[in-house]
């Protein structure tokens, strides 16, 4: 059974493993977005810290195999579209490679939804990139509805996307 908790200083270390070896296989499926080298254990313990936004680790027999985190405006990504009235945001969603395909993310995912529904929140929200197919189908199959497409000086496309 998953546990999800919010996330300790102690458990900077495994969570940032778990980011690394996200980007590692984001990389070697040729999509730009996360990179393993801006993932480090002082930027993991900032965001662990941060008031600003939650972060939770999924446990499953006492060992971290998921982590996510939520924050309660994102302005950066959604622009004029941002609601910090009535809207969560997902951020940094990873389930550890080991564990993929066994419903770990599905369940971390409904968790954050029910936490964000908790706090009084109507929308969920979150974002990936536009060529992650995979992705963005997992997310579509799971309720979510396409709300834009942006285009950023970077070179990088990002979709958005919404569920009530």
């Amino acid at each position: 059974m998953l546990e999800v908790l919010p996330a300790r200083l102690t458990d900077g270390p495994e969570i940032l493993e778990l980011w690394t070896g996200a980007a590692r296989w984001i990389q070697a499926k040729g999509i730009n977005q996360w990179h393993p080298d801006e993932f480090n254990l002082a930027k993991t313990e900032q965001l662990i810290m941060d008031r600003e936004l939650e972060l939770f680790v999924a446990k499953m027999d006492g060992i971290i195999i998921g982590t996510l985190y939520i924050c309660w405006s994102d302005p950066v990504v959604w622009g004029d579209l941002n609601d910090a009235v009535s809207s969560g945001y997902i951020h940094r969603f990873a389930v550890k490679r080991s564990h993929l395909g066994q419903g770990v993310g599905r369940e971390l995912l409904l968790w954050a939804e029910d936490y964000i529904r908790s706090k009084g929140k109507k929308q969920i929200r979150l974002d990936c990139m536009a060529d992650n197919e995979r992705l963005n189908q997992y997310y579509v199959t799971s309720g979510y509805i396409h709300k834009k497409l942006l285009h950023w000086d970077n070179g990088w496309k990002i979709n958005l996307y919404e569920k009530e």
